[in-house]
């Protein structure tokens, strides 16, 4: 009763143990579980905010101190913040930005989490039994023994160690102490019991008998002993008996590898045949030592000299460290008669064997009993010697003797086990009995269950065992003789079902399948019995339980294999498993019901979808019913179903795709779309009637629709990855129709707060110097901070329909456009408070100045990338594919207009600001260009230009500090062109008021720039002699009453100037320069203004750093130009430039309405003459009132003051518009006369007149250097006909004569000019 008692508590406290075990354990995986997804999300977080401050803090960097091009500035804008400016409207605009820049962060961060550190020490069990239906969840132990089964398996461990079999290797000769308490601890047997199970142990172990298993396998290079040159060998095995008092040496599997010589040396052999005297039969004497039953003997393989037999032996053993294992290899012959010998003479072959034919008969000669089988070989091999795991190896063969010898060697596959005598059992003891290999597997699954008890499941197993499990599993199997299919069955029960319970490494598992397949196929192939009933039925039930595991364990997948490289590593092992399992042949044939594992698995993934959908959704429920929190819980819920589908293309679904052919990612994102879009569609429907009623605030829940809506627009990216049919039946493909309203009323909300920015932007305005030169201040920057906001909005928008994006980008367009100009605006009008464009004052470039016009420019250039931001040749394309070409470019014109009138109203104020410039700086500019034109001859240019230049060069190195490049291009174009108009000024407007007032009076602009000069004269001369000087009150006065306006010009000069000593010297000689003589402007007045504005072109341009050569070579600088080279000339040159000119007309000529005139000219120059021959004249107009003329020629070679002949005529011919006349003419010049620029041959028709003057023809002129004979080219002389030409002025002609005839006292001027004017008057009544 007692024991009993004890017994029973014993158990109880083993329950009690395993349970709180049990316990502990699930809540460590909770503890684990919890732990491991608060630090996952810590890391996630920490990592999102931590890039974002990065890119925020970069950003800033680049906006403030990011250097300017070279040649075109601008400003970063983007990601620019001004906290003052943004609190103003409550971050409006930033609240986007910031969604923008969390939805980007959290698509990147998703994608980089797959290799980050902080996912290394997330430990997530591979799976939760207790959620699984399939699983039994009713306990955490493998397997539930009663004690009696307990108590036998373990005494089966004790007998498996006490009985070793084989010779173990150094490394695993383990002491039989250590593996008792190895079991004793995995079985948690007490030491009493231990005892006990031991002695009852070693009591059992006399019904185990030892046995050796052979196989002989082949055999290779025997002798030959048939005449034919073949042996027909076959073998004979056995057990012999220890030799008393021997030395003989064996056949040692240790000394194998010993050479032939050593072998010679240190072996004698034993054999079968114990007395060579007697001449018996070798089989016979071998009955007579060892019993028959014992004797193993294989096929006989017919003539063959490299057999193979592939036979297996079992033999018993007597003693394990004395008994020798004993092979000899005989060559069997069955005609053992001298008469069967001499049949067999047509199968000689060769010389050997005709020596072993006639040997043969010998032998059967002295042979009377009629077995003539001879010796090939044979091998001993200590028992001792065999290893536990077996031998598989090539023995040589040893002859008889010392003295004999044999060929050949042999293969042997060695060992060793056990076997139990058969004793009478019932029907029913036989059923409950334990198998070997159930038993194997049984102690397996408990060794397996203490390993990982000992592990704590710390980290996912491979199945190793330690050395003591592997070294007792070894002699179990051994023992019990299990083949490599029954080791591989057991090993996969018992490891798939810790599965179940714990962590392991599926790597492992998919070995063990490709195993058991190996192993079975081999069993096919060689007929044996495969598996019992019983062990067909636990294989077929653990690979249902294994598949149906794994499909749950992909039900949650998301949990179990959290996104890792070494979890995605475990899912593709997972579904490697899953594939091979389906591949195998014994699966189906023991699971016929269950082979298409492809449906469950997806059957699965769509069911873990919807549960995994349903448990997030409740998770990210708010709290509250409010618009805003509900819009913004459905947005996180999108943004977690985005990072779930990006994991699931990138890695999970690629898995599937490769592994089992199943679309996951089409399974996963379909049910998402159904699911999520039922959900949208509801809410918005509520959101959308609130806000047309406005029941709720549209600037509080308009960020959080954004965000909603970039969260869909992720979402539905993904359906690129579906096939068309699929994308075209998502619920959510029209997701944007839902947001219509919204974006309407963010737009109109949008513009309202630009213009609020901008006002406050202005208030708060400050300098930001971007670099040592170029500055513009806070406001520029956040006003395109502002519609870069807008056009970012609209960007990630990414609108899909056609029309409706239309109307956005028009919208949007005209509010940036409207917002620029608003900013425009303002920057001018404080620049016109500031007193800009008043007229008092002196003139100084300022900051402020540079800083209002930078601004401009800088909004001005955010407008020019409105069209690449808002996508406009993308709008374009959609809207000529779907409603043709003309309304797309109806589209464009009506955008690039309102793009254009913005962009022009802002260049019109940057113009109006730097015309505003130029004239400020207009009189400075004028007194300069006067001093210049009107200095005396005996000064140098440089020191007459220097003023000017010094001038102009501080107030643009002033300007180009403070500019941006383009604006400040624009100040030099207008200061260009002021430059311009006042040295035309001087050119062309003071000769006109001079002429118009008949050089007795002095003009408007004359007077005030000698004020100008007279005024700095004289304050440099009292500054250097009179340094104490004042001016007195009445002084004063008069200087006050000199602005009034007086009619007097002398009086307004007498009034303005200081009348002292040094006033009225300087009065007097610019007085005697302009009204004497002297003040006619002669060529050196107008060379020196012509290399006056070479010399400005020159520092305008700047070796190409300032405006370039065709801004300053405009129409007004080559007009000023051409009428300064022309004023600058003398008058011959200006003759020789006229004639050249009409040389040029005469030879562009191609026809002529006034006829023609045929001449032949040549030179002679041995005689130094001219010979020119008037021939005829064709095609005149008819002057006279009869309707003809009397036409003559007038000949004179030009220009007059190169030659000094006279001009010669022909003779008149009446009545006739045809005259032929046939003169010739001989001229006295020279060569070099006619080679001069310009020098030529005019020929005038003129109609004789008695009555009245003669009327011009017209006129022909040739060059006297084309003329044959001028250039040494010969005196052959040719007819030309010249088309007579009317003389005409025009533009350069005129000023060519307006210059000549103001050149009084030009004698020669007057003559051309008046000859010139004269013709001209003919040429008009003609």
């Amino acid at each position: 009763m007692n024991s009993t008692t004890i017994t029973i508590d014993v158990n109880t406290a083993y329950a009690i143990r395993r349970a709180a075990r049990r316990s502990v354990r699930n809540v460590r995986g909770k503890i684990y579980k919890t732990r491991n997804h608060i630090r996952a999300q810590i890391n996630y977080r920490k990592n999102m905010f931590r890039q974002a401050a990065k890119k925020r803090a970069r950003t800033m960097i680049l906006s403030i101190v990011a250097p300017y091009p070279e040649n075109d500035i601008d400003i970063v804008s983007s990601n620019y913040s001004n906290d003052r400016i943004n609190a103003a409207d409550g971050n409006f605009f930033e609240k986007y930005s910031e969604i923008q820049c969390k939805q980007e962060n959290r698509n990147r961060l998703d994608s980089q989490n797959q290799d980050d550190d902080h996912y290394e020490d997330v430990h997530v069990p591979p799976s939760e039994p207790e959620n699984f239906d399939e699983v039994d969840s009713s306990s955490n132990r493998l397997l539930r023994w009663t004690k009696k089964e307990n108590d036998f398996l373990y005494k089966i461990s004790l007998s498996a160690i006490e009985n070793r079999l084989g010779l173990a290797p150094e490394d695993e000769d383990i002491p039989s102490n250590l593996l008792f308490d190895y079991v004793k601890n995995a079985f948690c047997i007490p030491d009493d019991d231990h005892n006990v199970l031991l002695l009852e142990s070693s009591s059992e172990q006399e019904a185990l008998i030892p046995i050796l298993n052979v196989t002989v396998i082949t055999a290779n290079g025997l002798e030959a002993k048939d005449p034919n040159g073949f042996s027909d060998p076959y073998c004979l095995l056995g057990i012999m008996p220890p030799k008393e008092n021997t030395t003989e040496p064996v056949n040692n599997l240790a000394d194998n590898n010993e050479t032939e010589v050593d072998a010679k040396k240190n072996k004698k052999k034993k054999w079968f045949k114990i007395k060579k005297k007697h001449k018996k039969h070798k089989k016979e004497k071998l009955r007579d030592k060892v019993p028959e039953q014992a004797i193993k003997q294989t096929r006989v393989i017919k003539q063959n000299l490299n057999p193979v037999w592939e036979e297996t032996f079992s033999i018993d053993l007597q003693d394990l460290q004395d008994d020798i294992f004993h092979l000899e290899i005989w060559d069997h012959d069955d005609d053992s008669t001298i008469l069967g010998a001499m049949r067999n003479i047509n199968e000689v072959v060769g010389m050997k064997g005709m020596g072993r034919y006639f040997k043969q008969i010998v032998h059967n000669a002295k042979n009377t009993d009629g077995n003539v089988d001879d010796f090939l070989g044979s091998i001993d091999i200590p028992i001792k010697d065999i290893p536990s795991h077996g031998k598989t190896n090539w023995f040589k063969l040893e002859g008889k003797s010392q003295k004999s010898k044999a060929k050949g060697k042999i293969k042997l596959q060695l060992h060793l086990g056990y076997r139990r005598e058969k004793d009478e059992e019932t029907e029913e003891e036989v059923e409950d009995r334990m198998s070997p290999v159930e038993c194997y597997r049984c102690i397996l699954t408990r060794f397996i269950e203490h390993e990982l008890q000992q592990m704590g499941n710390s980290n996912r197993w491979d199945g190793t065992l330690n050395r003591e499990t592997v070294y007792i599993l070894h002699q179990l199997a051994i023992q019990n003789q299990l083949t490599p299919l029954n080791f591989a069955y057991s090993r996969w029960l018992a490891y798939s079902k810790a599965h179940t319970l714990y962590a392991m490494d599926y790597r492992f598992l998919h070995s063990l399948l490709k195993t058991i397949d190996e192993q079975w196929k081999k069993s096919q192939e060689k007929s044996d019995q495969s598996f019992t009933t019983k062990e067909k039925v636990a294989l077929a039930d653990s690979f249902d339980a294994f598949v149906k595991y794994c499909i749950g364990l992909l039900r949650k997948q998301r949990d179990v294999f959290p996104p890792h490289k070494k979890n995605v590593s475990r899912l593709e092992w997972l579904l490697k498993c899953l594939q091979h399992l389906q591949a195998l042949e014994i699966y189906k044939k023991l699971c016929p019901a269950q082979t298409d594992i492809q449906s469950q698995i997806i059957n699965g993934i769509q069911e873990g979808t919807v549960e995994w959908f349903h448990r997030i959704h409740a998770f990210s429920e708010p709290g509250t019913t409010k618009d805003g929190d509900v819009v913004a819980a459905m947005a996180g819920l999108t943004n977690t179903l985005n990072i779930d589908l990006i994991r699931s293309y990138k890695y999970t679904g690629k898995l599937y795709q490769a592994m089992l052919q199943i679309d996951y990612f089409s399974i996963a994102y379909k049910s998402f779309d159904s699911l999520l879009g039922e959900e949208v569609i509801d809410l918005m429907k509520g959101v959308n009637e609130r806000l047309k009623s406005k029941a709720t605030d549209s600037t509080d829940i308009s960020t959080f629709l954004f965000e909603l809506y970039l969260a869909l627009k992720d979402f539905l990216t993904f359906r690129m990855y579906l096939n068309k049919s699929d994308a075209e039946a998502l619920v959510l493909a029209n997701y944007h129709k839902f947001f219509k309203r919204a974006v309407q009323n963010w737009l109109s909300l949008a513009y309202a707060k630009a213009k609020q920015r901008i006002e406050k932007a202005v208030e708060l305005d400050q300098v930001r110097q971007v670099d040592a030169m170029v500055k513009h201040s806070s406001s520029a920057v956040d006003v395109a901070c502002c519609f870069g906001q807008i056009r970012e909005f609209y960007s990630k928008l990414n609108w899909p329909d056609v029309e409706e994006s239309y109307v956005f980008v028009t919208k949007i367009t005209d509010d940036i456009c409207q917002a620029a100009m608003f900013y425009a605006d303002i920057i001018h009008q404080k620049l016109i408070s500031k007193g800009y464009y008043d007229e008092e004052g002196q003139f100084d470039v300022t900051d402020q100045l540079c800083i209002a016009i930078n601004n401009i420019e800088q909004v001005r250039r955010s407008l020019g990338v409105l069209p690449k931001s808002l996508n406009w040749d993308k709008l374009w394309l959609s809207v000529t594919k779907k409603q043709g070409e003309q309304s797309s470019d109806q589209c464009k014109a009506s955008l690039e207009a309102m793009l254009a009138s913005a962009d022009d109203d802002m260049m019109n104020i940057i113009a109006r600001v730097a015309g505003r410039v130029g004239d400020k700086m207009r009189p400075d500019i004028k007194k300069f260009v006067f001093q210049l034109a009107y200095t005396p001859v005996k000064q140098s240019l440089d020191d007459a230009i220097t003023p000017l230049m010094l001038y102009l060069d501080k107030n643009l190195i002033t300007l180009n500090e403070g500019l941006l490049r383009s604006n400040f291009d624009r100040i030099l174009e207008t200061l260009w062109q002021v430059v311009l108009d006042e040295i035309r000024e001087q050119v062309i407007g003071e000769h006109e008021q001079h002429s118009h007032n008949n050089g007795h009076t002095l003009g408007s602009h004359t007077i005030h720039v000698l004020k100008s000069t007279i005024g700095d004269y004289t304050k440099k001369k009292i500054g250097a002699h009179m340094p104490n000087f004042k001016k007195s009150k009445s002084l004063k006065a008069r200087t006050r009453r000199s602005s009034s306006k007086s009619s007097d010009d002398q009086g307004e000069i007498g009034e303005c100037l200081i009348l002292t000593r040094y006033g009225r010297r300087f009065l007097f000689e610019k007085l005697a320069q302009l009204f004497s003589g002297n003040h006619q402007k002669g060529p050196e007045f107008f060379a020196r203004l012509h290399s006056a504005l070479e010399i400005l072109i020159e520092f305008f341009n700047a070796d190409g750093k300032g405006l370039q050569m065709k801004e300053l070579m405009n129409d007004d600088c080559k007009t000023l130009l051409s009428c300064l080279v022309t004023n600058k000339s003398s008058t011959e040159e200006l003759i020789v430039s006229y004639y050249g000119q009409r040389v040029q007309d005469q030879l562009s000529m191609v026809k002529s309405p006034y006829g023609t005139l045929d001449v032949i000219c040549y030179y002679n120059p041995m005689d130094c003459k001219l010979f020119v021959e008037v021939t005829r004249a064709s095609n005149l107009k008819a002057l006279d009132c009869n309707g003809v003329s009397d036409p003559f020629v007038f000949i004179e070679l030009c220009p007059r003051h190169m030659f000094s002949v006279d001009p010669q005529k022909t003779k008149v011919i009446k009545k006739t518009l045809n005259p032929v006349f046939r003169q010739s003419f001989e001229f006295d010049v020279m060569a070099e006369q006619c080679k001069q620029r310009g020098a030529c041959v005019m020929f005038s028709v003129m109609d004789h007149d008695l009555m009245f003057s003669n009327d011009l023809e017209g006129e022909a002129v040739i060059s006297l250097e084309s003329i044959p004979g001028i250039n040494m080219q010969g005196s052959c002389s040719q007819q030309v006909s010249l088309h007579l030409m009317k003389p005409v002025q025009n533009d350069e002609d005129q000023t060519m004569f307006t210059v000549m005839s103001n050149r009084h006292g030009d004698k020669r001027a007057a003559d051309f000019v008046k000859k010139r004017y004269h013709a001209i008057d003919q040429a008009k009544s003609m």
